[in-house]
């Protein structure tokens, strides 16, 4: 009897550690101390060979063990809840920004994450203390309130951006395999899984990354210098004049507007505008600024590296037909380059989110997989071909490409959907 008693009180304090508060579980192990040096001291046998003391220490360590729990669930907080946009929605599920606004998620501790226009994000985990949200795509803006034991974090391709309270900015272009955190208040951490690399950005700080170089390159946050908004989205001073202005220096030279050594220094200047814009992250403006030099001309001189930040950018300035120019053209100009698989994948979001052509887009997607089937970008695009598939009214092939996700990718961002494509 001894012997499964201890055995009990193993298991009993192996189930407690690390969930019952230290100072109740301290309690518990004293009560049943006191109940077990009473016991030896007082042996009234009740037959059976189980005394009427072991009885007794038995049933007040059950009690108290029932207490630890009942104090347990007590003081248990409750997890957090959110609403988009002011609607309750459901963990897991895909929040998509739309073209031409933000999306706001308000969590019930005060946090507050706004989706740019076009970004695409889904929270996986919900918790006490915090939340985990996947940024697929685009930018977020959040404004983390700091608490006891606050726990958020931010996964974006193979970064985990670590935070306890501080207000950051995360830009995701999963295309490019690029990533932009810049910290205003605060601090993060952000993480490399594949290299195991980490480092801390605290404000006025920007980190920059590419997963291929597997390089963080910190830097002092510029001043942010508020752009001009149009009806086509933020501009910069170049752009918001393109229409005043020739679009090219050719068109310039043959209007007799400046001389021609005044022209070309002015198409090298822009050259190097835009490129610097692109380098910094700064995508819309690029793309402003590449259209504001004569865009089709741009892409002529671009490499295929800067033809995917164009893409990227207008894609992200609502211009579709711009980004599948830029896209197109990396595709058409470089046909042993691997980032064709990214430009393929590129163009069936540009199908999908911007065009609502979902044949289209599952198409573009498969051709990303088919080319680069273990790519960084393989996994989104084998959830993103379920979506446009389902939408498409492809029953047959969304359930294929379902279970095919499933195989490579059980536990990924778009497994729930999967599953519920099966059943």
């Amino acid at each position: 009897m001894a012997r499964s008693l201890k055995q009990l009180g193993e298991q009993v304090a192996a189930a407690l550690e690390g969930s019952v508060p230290a100072q109740v579980r301290a309690q518990a192990i004293e009560q049943a101390r006191r109940g077990f040096l009473q016991q030896r001291a007082r042996p009234q046998h009740l037959g059976f060979g189980f005394s009427g003391a072991r009885l007794a220490w038995a049933s007040g360590a059950v009690l108290t063990l029932l207490l630890a729990f009942s104090l347990l669930t007590l003081r248990r907080p409750a997890s957090l809840t959110f609403t988009v946009d002011g609607a309750a929605f459901a963990v897991k599920s895909w929040l998509a920004a739309p073209e031409s606004a933000p999306l706001r998620v308000d969590f019930s501790e005060g946090t507050k994450i706004r989706l740019l226009p076009a970004a695409r994000a889904k929270i996986t985990e919900l918790g006490a203390h915090g939340a985990s949200l996947a940024l697929e795509s685009g930018e977020l803006h959040a404004e983390v309130v700091h608490q006891a034991g606050s726990a958020w974090r931010v996964e974006a391709g193979p970064f985990t951006v670590t935070v306890t309270g501080t207000v950051f900015d995360v830009d995701w272009e999963p295309s490019a395999q690029q990533l932009t955190v810049s910290v205003s208040r605060g601090s993060v951490s952000v993480r490399d899984s594949s290299t195991g690399s980490e480092q801390a950005v605290r404000a006025p700080q920007t980190l920059r990354t590419t997963a291929s170089l597997h390089r963080f390159e910190l830097s002092q946050t510029d001043a942010p210098k508020p752009p001009s908004v149009s009806a086509n989205g933020p501009q910069t001073p170049a752009a918001s004049t393109a229409s005043a202005a020739p679009e090219t220096a050719s068109d310039a030279r043959e209007a007799g507007a400046v001389p021609s050594a005044v022209a070309s220094s002015k198409a090298d200047s822009a050259a190097s505008e835009w490129r610097t814009l692109a380098r910094r992250g700064s995508l819309r403006e690029a793309f402003a600024s590449a259209e504001a030099s004569g865009f089709s001309q741009t892409c002529a001189s671009a490499s295929p590296a800067e033809l995917l930040l164009l893409g990227d950018g207008a894609r992200l300035s609502g211009k579709p037909e711009r980004a599948v120019e830029a896209l197109l053209a990396l595709r058409q100009r470089y046909p042993s380059d691997p980032r064709r698989a990214a430009a393929a994948f590129a163009l069936g979001k540009v199908a999908f989110d911007q065009r609502g052509a979902y044949e289209q887009a599952a198409a573009w997607f498969s051709t990303s997989l088919r080319e680069q089937p273990g790519g960084p970008l393989a996994r989104e695009a084998a959830g993103r071909l379920i979506e446009a598939l389902r939408r498409a009214d492809d029953s047959a092939g969304a359930r294929r490409a379902a279970r095919e996700y499933l195989d490579t990718y059980p536990e990924g961002p778009h497994a729930d959907l999967a599953r519920s494509v099966l059943r």
